[in-house]
C-alpha cells in the first residue's frame, strides 16, 4: 500500500524539505487521522503540531501525490487502513477533548474506560520506602497514561518503563494500541500485579515485566531497542541521573518520541543540576507541567511532583552504557552517616518462601548456619537456641566477631538473619552469599550498614 512506515515517511519529509524529518511527517498524518471528522484550518492545524504552515501545506501536497489524502483534510480509506495497521494509531481527538493536562480531574468517561485498570490499581502493594517508593493516585497514574497517548507516544510504540511502582503499564496496556511495553522494576510484588493483569487481560505478548536493579547494568539485547520512555526515579540527584543514562541507553537512536520523567522539587541548585544533566545528554524539555503527579502521603514531596517531557537530538544524545553503578540513589541510603569512623558491618536481611523444614526443624537450621560461618571464617563463641509454641525459632551465635541472629515465622515462610561483624565485610557477604545459596527463598530483601561512632575527641 504505502510500503515501510519509515521509508514514506522518510521520503515525504525529503520531498517537502521537512526540517522535522519523519518524526515530522509522523505528526502530520497523526494529526491527519485524529482530526478525520473534524474540519479545520491550516493556521490550527499548525499550532496543533508546532509546524508552520506553509511547510504543512508541502507535506500535504506530496501526500495528495500518494493518494494518502482526497483533499487536503481528508484521508482516504487505504490511508486510514494502513495508519491502523502499521502505525497503530486508534484514537481520534474526541477521545482527548475533555483531558486537561494541568487539572487534576479524570472525567466520567475516562473513569468508565479504565475501570478494569482502576480495579487492578487498587490492588498494588503498599510502598517499600527503601526504594523511595510512594504511591501515585489512580487519577495520576490515568493521567499519565492519557498524556503519553495524547501525545502519539503509546500507538504504535515500543515504551520502557524504568521503574512502575505506581502500575502505570497496566493503564497503557488497556489502551490496546503499544506494540511493546517494557517494565523493569526491582520490586518482585509489583510485577506480580502486572503480570496478573496482563494475563487476565489478554496483554501477555504485548508486556513484558522484568525484576532488575537499575544500578546494574542492563544485558546488551535490551539496548537501542525502544521508542519511549517512563520514569519515576528516586529522589535524589543521583538517582535521577542514573535513571536517565539508563534510560537513553535502551532508547533507538532513530526514534524522535518523548520520555517522561516525574521528579518532585528540590533545591534550585539541585534543579538546575537534573536539567543541566538532562540538556548535556542531548535532551531537550519541551514541556514541563508542575504539580502534575499527586501521589498518596508523601509528605516529603509535598504529596506531589513534577512531569517533564523531554525529547531527544539523536547526533547530540551521550548513549555511553555505564557499567554497575554502586552510589546511594535512594535517600535511604543517602542518610547513612559515612563520614564516621567504621566499627562493624551489619547485615539485615528479610527471607521470603522458605521451605518449612528450615523454619521449623532447629538441628538442621543450625548445621546450616554453622556450616556458612565455618566457610566464613566467622568464629562461633556461644549458641542460644529459642523455640517458641506452636512453632518458631530464635538462634543466637555470640561469635568472636559480634553475633549473627535467625528468627523464623514457620506461618509467613519467613527468616530473618543479623548479622553484625567487626570490621569483616567480606567475610559477612560470604555467609550472606551462602545463605542465599543455600536456602533457597522465592525473594529476599537486603539492607548492609557501616557501623561507627563519634571520635575520641568529641
Amino acid at each position: 500500500m504505502f510500503g515501510d512506515p519509515k521509508v514514506f515517511t522518510w521520503q515525504i519529509a525529503q520531498k517537502s524539505k521537512l526540517r522535522e524529518g519523519s518524526e515530522g511527517v509522523y505528526k502530520i498524518i497523526r494529526q491527519l487521522y485524529r482530526y478525520q471528522h473534524q474540519k479545520i484550518t491550516n493556521k490550527e492545524f499548525a499550532r496543533i503540531v508546532g509546524i508552520p504552515v506553509p511547510v504543512i501545506s508541502a507535506v500535504r501536497g506530496e501526500l495528495l501525490k500518494t493518494e494518502f489524502l482526497k483533499t487536503k483534510n481528508i484521508l482516504t480509506e487505504k490511508a486510514i487502513s494502513w495508519l491502523e495497521k502499521e502505525l497503530g494509531l486508534r484514537f481520534e481527538n474526541s477521545f482527548f477533548q475533555d483531558f486537561d493536562a494541568s487539572s487534576f480531574s479524570i472525567t466520567n468517561e475516562c473513569l468508565e474506560f479504565f475501570k478494569p485498570v482502576i480495579d487492578a490499581l487498587q490492588t498494588r502493594p503498599s510502598p517499600e520506602y527503601k526504594y523511595d517508593q510512594t504511591r501515585s493516585t489512580i487519577e495520576t497514574v490515568l493521567k499519565r497514561a492519557l498524556i503519553m497517548a495524547r501525545n502519539g507516544d503509546v500507538e504504535g510504540r515500543k515504551i520502557v518503563l524504568l521503574g512502575d511502582d505506581d502500575g502505570l503499564s497496566m493503564a497503557l496496556a488497556h489502551l490496546n494500541c503499544a506494540q511493546e511495553i517494557f517494565v523493569i522494576d526491582i520490586d518482585s510484588r509489583i510485577l506480580k500485579v502486572i503480570d496478573d493483569f496482563s494475563e487476565q487481560n489478554k496483554f501477555s505478548t504485548v508486556v513484558q515485566t522484568h525484576l532488575w536493579d537499575i544500578r546494574t547494568a542492563f544485558p546488551e539485547e535490551w539496548l537501542n531497542r525502544f521508542d519511549t520512555f517512563e520514569m519515576d526515579p528516586p529522589y535524589t540527584v543521583l538517582g535521577f541521573k542514573l535513571f536517565v543514562n539508563r534510560a537513553l541507553s535502551l532508547i533507538d537512536p532513530e526514534s524522535n518520541s518523548h520520555g517522561y520523567i516525574s521528579f518532585g522539587n528540590k533545591t534550585p541548585l539541585d534543579k538546575w543540576e537534573c536539567q543541566d544533566f538532562i540538556n548535556s545528554n542531548g535532551l531537550v524539555i519541551e514541556e514541563f507541567i508542575p504539580n502534575f503527579n499527586q501521589y498518596i502521603g508523601a509528605t516529603i514531596l509535598g504529596s506531589s511532583s513534577n512531569l517533564y517531557i523531554v525529547g531527544s537530538i539523536p547526533e547530540k544524545v551521550c548513549r555511553t552504557e555505564l557499567g554497575d553503578q554502586k552510589q546511594a540513589i535512594y535517600t535511604f541510603d543517602e542518610k547513612k552517616v559515612k563520614e564516621l569512623p567504621t566499627v562493624g558491618y551489619q547485615i539485615l536481611a528479610e527471607f521470603y518462601g522458605v521451605k518449612r523444614k528450615i523454619l521449623t526443624e532447629p538441628i538442621y537450621l543450625k548445621e546450616i548456619v554453622s556450616k556458612g560461618l565455618n566457610q566464613s571464617q566467622l568464629h562461633t563463641e556461644e549458641v542460644f537456641l529459642k523455640e517458641y509454641s506452636p512453632y518458631g525459632l530464635s538462634l543466637i551465635f555470640i561469635l568472636v566477631e559480634s553475633h549473627c541472629h535467625i528468627h523464623t515465622w514457620p506461618e509467613h515462610d519467613y527468616l530473618s538473619l543479623d548479622l553484625f561483624v567487626c570490621e569483616a565485610k567480606e567475610k559477612a557477604e560470604t555467609f550472606f552469599r551462602y545463605i542465599i545459596k543455600t536456602i533457597n527463598p522465592v525473594d529476599y530483601h537486603k539492607f548492609q550498614f557501616f557501623r561507627g561512632q563519634p571520635p575520641l575527641t568529641d
